[in-house]
């Protein structure tokens, strides 16, 4: 248990131990209170012919009882201050530091690791932690502590009592035991199965085009289910336990009551004890075993807390065996760049069966450059990762200047390394930020800007309204492939490495950015060592030796001249990437140039508004010392240098900005009658729970009642008490016996039923908010507050809480009202006037407990928004692990996270002072009620209004009251807030219509199929992110026939991937129309649109199973696919063979994101999904970038005889124009407009823009 706490400070463990001790304090007290009271009645029954004598006898205990009341909420106050403060501090430090401990781990561990799940648990497990290591655990000690003082005192004054009562407590002790046991066990099995769910929500929300292009909500939502179901199996069994529980230790500790006072009257008869004795060593007794029946409720939270650390604190702990933390290994002073393969084996750890690399044998020296080119799979990028260590190889070793890289250190290695990847990657923040996160120093604003002008892109980040501070957006979405890529390429030019490493690096440019920016590599790759993996071979043919690999192996290398000249392998791809050109000759380099920089300033034309649609940054309006705290951890080791830290300020403006919708559902009612008529399928386990909940209820009022009157009969001699088996306090024995019973039927059937109200309707309200986001617009993923993070941290969280309303704030609504009503009316019947004077003291408990309801709904809205917005930052860092490794930012990202929630950090501090404010109330106003009973039930016997026996039931049963009322406030001030803002944000969801709604019917296409004529007429839209950026200004005109193969060219941001979206409805025109087969898209039911296309976009998207699922996911849900169809699919697609000969063949886990293939292996298996939907319009996306250039034409060739076959309308998006030249129509975009129109040879014979793109494409022998 103390393991909890492993990760507080000193100074933490020091206020740790203070707040243990005043929750000990505050739980002993009300116990040791007994004694005073049991003076009182023996002073009172013994002075109730002398009225002075009796008024004497109660001052002392009126003021002793206020100094205990005062100490009781100076206590409460100090230790449930520590607990917020200390538990929110280590909660932040955990979170922080399981980020740090995944971020450390090797890339071999991500390959079984999945995303989602860890995202999940940085959300809600932490959460789970906090709630074991805060006021829960310091209730858990006040519990403890009232119930040993509680024991102690009746020991001390009736051993003979005592023990009786304490024979029997091991059985509460151990159902408490078994209860916290298996409440762990089912809460680890209900977190894990949650976990998967949020795997599978997270990968929809990263891959939401591809899921509604394969209308893959239904399968996507029944594997969420099916976690869901999972789930709910442990939910029920912990239901159970908790049910049972509860009852069991309710009605054992009334069973104990009925035994103790049987054998307590049994001793006063006997005069071994005076009835007062008896009631002291029972009350205190009472107490005690109040506080163990507490004690299970916070050692579930506890236990809950142990099982979610457990798996937490095992990633923290975790070394790798590559591990970039290592301070040992060799660092080298300076390195000269020679590298050295020897007889390098390699297989990835989740396929140790297939050979990537077979006994690779490469010497590089230092400032060649070196390109690896070959067939998907035969091992190119796998050379590049095992440079940066992220695998070690089973044999061979590779040497950087002559030293085994396995010796150095990790992290002085790959300082050294500067790498583009064929996916880029770019994190939500500012473009400045974006390109300084490749070194590790200071950098001017001159470096900076020479190095995007090498990358050329600093034409159009420089004319951005706010330059170099804008953000980019999560995946870099506000910029186009070819933008996001110079950036990249930027990045790893600030860094001037020895060693520069370039996977695919120019896969997503346009022909004259790439000519340029390959320009820039090539001068930049001059004084370095360069390794370059590229399909495109017009990229590499100045490399200083090119490596030709086959299944691991190299199979040719040597110089281009030299590798034509051998008319070998190399040479055959080379002849198949030569466009056919009968234009002339190429336009000058000056000339080029000049174009492109004026496509560029069209293009940020275009953008000129965008950052003013996202966050604007106005440092004026964020808080002075959130940037001077930003700044400062931007200056630590690994971070930033500090002059870059007003963008990301932009986070704290974000929380500004939420704060602001805060308020507004602040004034909202929490939504109770909106889930009440949801839960409709529950209300039969509502109904027993609230019947149930009504009999607990009033069990405390009861047996307050019960208990005063056997204290009455016990204040007689003992000569004079009946000792008839049910007479006397006999008879009260036996009714606290039936109470026992009562209680097992109400405690029991209030938790069980409320818990299994709860597991349904949280099992339904999942999927229904997972379903409702299924069903929002493309654009509602594009806006910033809508990261993949943010909706899995939402999903995760929002429906726990209101789970937590229904299984917590109705039943004990319910039984509170109960107690209410009940003591109420035997308080009336014994003494009204009593009565009304002591709940003139109700007031100060219900504005105690409005109080600290209050505060806590401000507490649980920062924490909740904390939560969301350091999901956002940490599910980035954890998605992105590969690049942020190959950056060497792993120490930045987790001072951003641990930046996210500073500012709410520094708020909960000060909630923590005010909402203890209210607790103390609570917990001290009873000691305050005890006193003001006195006085005032003196005064009203002294006047003769009412008897002793009259005040000391009133009072009792009105202290009881009003002491549940007490417990019920410390429900109410957390739960109900958390639950409040929860459902809020949950119905906001539910009820939102989405703008291109895929429930709407529509048309059916005539025969149940389409022709594929496609138009595209007048059209005006800019992207709902950025409303005031047309892509397209109302000039657009594009039609295709029927059959036709349409190609769209053109330079990078033009709009040609936009013409994709709009006809697959991700998004809708603003004016103008997109037709199919003369009917406007949108008149069509959504998915039977999509159902008759299909998209191989630019950056493949596979999901984490096995591959012949991956590709049956290609054919609407309900139809049956063959083993035989997917084959025929694979095999047009030039897969079948590769998938043919893993061990596992078809079953193969493909991984995260498909990480267990190849670039092009990945794009091969989307590209048979696509085939196996049988399309009649198939739209491909750069469909064959990231092929080789034999395995590209064998798919070319596969995809146009299926064309023929078929009769399909396909749209090609391409920057390699070899593949679109046999296209029956080529459109070239520019402006917004399509500018050019007609077949390869006619655009070709205009000599305009295609005929220049198609010239710098050409290969030719130097």
């Amino acid at each position: 248990m103390l393991k909890l706490f492993r990760f507080a400070t000193p100074l933490e463990r020091i206020q740790i131990a203070i707040a243990s001790i005043c929750s000990a304090g505050s739980g002993a007290l009300l116990p040791a209170s007994i004694i005073i009271y049991g003076a009182f009645i023996s002073n009172v029954t013994t002075s109730l012919d002398d009225y002075n004598a009796l008024l004497n006898a109660t001052y002392p205990v009126i003021h002793t009882m206020t100094y205990m009341g005062t100490a009781i909420l100076v206590a409460s106050y100090i230790s449930n201050c520590l607990w917020i403060m200390t538990g929110e501090s280590q909660t932040r430090r955990i979170r922080t530091l399981y980020l740090h401990g995944v971020l450390r781990q090797d890339m071999s561990w991500f390959d079984t690791a999945t995303e989602g799940s860890l995202n999940t648990r940085l959300a809600s497990d932490t959460q789970i932690i906090q709630d074991g290591i805060s006021e829960k655990f310091g209730r858990f000690i006040m519990s403890l502590s009232q119930f040993i003082t509680g024991f102690v005192v009746a020991f001390v004054q009736g051993w003979r009592l005592a023990i009786v009562m304490f024979a029997a407590t091991p059985f509460m002790f151990i159902v408490g035991g078994l209860m916290g046991h298996f409440t762990t066990k089912y809460t680890l099995a209900s977190q894990d199965a949650y976990a998967q769910a949020g795997t599978v929500a997270e990968n929809a929300f990263n891959s939401i085009r591809t899921i509604y292009s394969f209308n893959l909500e239904r399968r996507f939502l029944d594997r969420y289910k099916k976690e869901l179901d999972n789930a709910f199996s442990s939910g029920l069994k912990r239901a159970t336990v908790s049910g049972l529980g509860m009852a069991a230790s309710m009605s054992s500790m009334l069973c104990i009551y009925a035994l103790t006072l049987w054998y307590g009257s049994t001793l006063v008869i006997k005069d071994q004890l005076t009835g007062p004795t008896v009631f002291i060593v029972l009350l205190s007794m009472i107490l005690g075993s109040v506080g163990l029946f507490t004690f299970p409720i916070n050692l579930a939270a506890i236990s809950a807390a142990q099982g979610s650390a457990y798996r937490m604190f095992a990633i923290i702990d975790r070394v790798p065996e590559i591990d970039v933390d290592a301070k040992e290994g060799v660092i080298l002073d300076s390195i000269t760049g020679d590298i050295e393969f020897k007889g390098v084996m390699f297989s990835y750890p989740t396929r140790p069966g297939v050979a990537i690399l077979d006994n690779l044998s490469l010497t590089v020296h230092a400032g060649m450059t070196v390109a690896f080119v070959g067939p998907s799979g035969s091992g190119k990028s796998t050379t590049i990762q095992l440079l940066q260590r992220f695998y070690d190889p089973l044999f061979g070793s590779i040497c950087l200047d002559g030293h085994d890289i396995k010796t150095l250190n990790v992290k002085s290695l790959r300082q050294n390394i500067g790498i583009v990847q064929q996916e880029p990657t770019l994190f939500n923040l500012s473009i400045r930020e974006n390109i300084l996160m490749g070194c590790d120093q200071e950098v001017s604003d001159e470096d900076l800007i020479s190095a995007c002008k090498e990358a050329n892109c600093h034409t159009f980040i420089s004319q951005l309204p706010d330059g170099y501070n804008t953000l980019v957006g999560q995946h870099g979405g506000m910029l186009s492939g070819g933008q996001k890529q110079r950036i990249a390429i930027a990045r790893a030019i600030l860094k001037n490495p020895p060693i520069l490493l370039l996977d695919e690096a120019t896969s997503a440019l346009d022909t004259q950015s790439e000519r340029l920016v390959q320009s820039a590599l090539d001068k930049a790759s001059s004084s370095r060592t360069t390794i370059v993996v590229a399909h495109r071979l017009s990229t590499i043919k100045h490399a200083d030796l090119i490596v030709v690999l086959g299944h691991g192996c190299i199979v040719e290398q040597g110089k281009h001249n030299e590798l034509l000249e051998k008319q070998g392998v190399y040479a055959d791809l080379v002849n198949k990437q030569m466009i056919t050109d009968t234009a002339g000759d190429s336009v000058k380099p000056d000339g080029a140039e000049a174009v492109l920089l004026q496509q560029e300033k069209l293009e940020v034309q275009k953008q000129a508004q965008v950052i003013k649609n996202e966050v604007a940054l106005d440092l004026s309006s964020v808080d002075t010392f959130t940037y001077h705290d930003h700044k400062k951890i931007l200056e630590v080791e690994g971070g930033l240098p500090a002059d870059t830290a007003h963008a990301t300020a932009a986070y704290d403006l974000k929380l500004k900005t939420l704060k602001e919708e805060k308020e507004k559902l602040k004034k909202q009612n929490a939504p109770f009658k909106k889930v009440f008529m949801q839960m409709r399928p529950e209300w039969k386990y509502l109904a027993t729970g609230v019947l149930s909940a009504a009999i607990a209820g009033a069990v405390y009022p009861v047996y307050a009642f019960l208990l005063s009157r056997v204290v009455t009969i016990l204040s007689l001699p003992g000569a004079d008490i009946s000792p008839g088996p049910m007479q006397g306090a006999n008879l009260y024995a036996f009714c606290f016996f039936m109470l026992a019973v009562a209680s097992f039927v109400g405690y029991g059937g209030q938790n069980f039923s409320f818990e299994l109200a709860g597991e349904f309707y949280t099992r339904r309200l999942r999927g229904e908010l997972f379903a409702a986001f299924l069903r929002q617009e493309v654009g509602y993923y594009d806006q910033p507050e809508n990261t993949t993070g943010a909706l899995t941290t939402r999903l995760a969280l929002d429906t726990r809480n209101v789970n937590e309303m229904i299984t917590k704030s109705w039943g004990d609504a319910t039984q509170l009202i109960a107690t209410v009503v009940v003591g109420l009316v035997i308080a009336f019947v014994h003494s009204w006037a009593l009565t009304l004077i002591l709940l003139l003291m109700s007031p100060f408990i219900i504005i105690a407990t409005a109080y600290e309801t209050s505060i806590h709904r401000g507490f649980e809205d920062k924490t909740q928004k904390a939560n969301t917005l350091s999901g956002e930052v940490g599910g980035e860092a954890i998605r992105e692990v590969r690049t942020i490794a190959s950056l060497n930012k792993q120490a930045y990202f987790e001072d951003r996270f641990f930046q996210t929630t500073e500012h709410p950090h520094k708020l909960t501090r000060r909630k923590a002072y005010l909402s203890s404010i209210g607790f103390a109330l609570n917990r001290g106003i009873g000691l305050y009620t005890n006193a003001v009973s006195f006085y005032a039930g003196m005064r009203l016997i002294v006047n003769g209004t009412i008897s002793f026996p009259q005040m000391f039931t009133t009072m009792t049963v009105m202290i009881s009251t009003s002491e549940n009322i007490g417990n019920s406030s410390a429900f109410a001030s957390t739960t109900l807030a958390k639950a409040k803002y929860s459902a809020l944000s949950t119905f906001e969801v539910l009820e939102r219509q989405p703008k291109i709604d895929p429930q709407l019917e529509g048309i059916e296409p005539a025969n149940g199929t389409i022709d594929g004529d496609i138009d595209f007429k007048d059209i005006q839209f800019a992207y709902p992110a950025r409303p005031d950026v047309d892509i397209f200004k109302g000039q657009f005109n594009l039609h295709g026939k029927s059959g036709q193969t349409i190609a769209i060219v053109g330079p990078s941001g033009c709009g040609k991937s936009t013409t994709i979206g709009m006809l697959q409805r991700w998004y809708d025109a603003q004016s103008g129309t997109v037709s199919l087969d003369s009917n406007n898209v949108k008149s069509y039911t959504l998915s039977n649109l999509r159902s008759h296309m299909a998209i191989v976009i630019q950056e493949p998207v596979l999901f984490d199973m096995s591959i012949i699922d991956n590709i049956r996911f290609g054919v609407d849900d309900g139809i049956e696919v063959t083993q035989q169809e997917v084959e025929d699919a694979c095999k047009a697609a030039n897969i079948h063979e590769f998938i043919s000969g893993l061990p596992d063949g078809y079953n193969t886990k493909v991984g995260s994101k498909g990480s267990q293939l190849s670039g092009g292996q990945k794009q091969r298996v989307s590209i048979a999904r696509a085939l196996i939907r049988k399309p009649k319009v198939l739209l491909l996306d750069e469909a064959t970038s990231a092929l080789d250039s034999d395995s590209e034409r064998l798919v070319q060739e596969a995809l146009d005889n299926i064309l023929e076959k078929g009769g399909r309308t396909t749209i090609t998006i391409a920057h390699r124009l070899s593949t679109v030249q046999n296209s029956d129509l080529i459109c070239v975009v520019k402006d917004g407009r399509v500018v050019e129109q007609g077949s390869h040879q006619y655009l070709l014979s205009l000599n305009g823009i295609y005929s220049e793109l198609v010239r710098e494409q050409s290969l030719k022998v130097l």
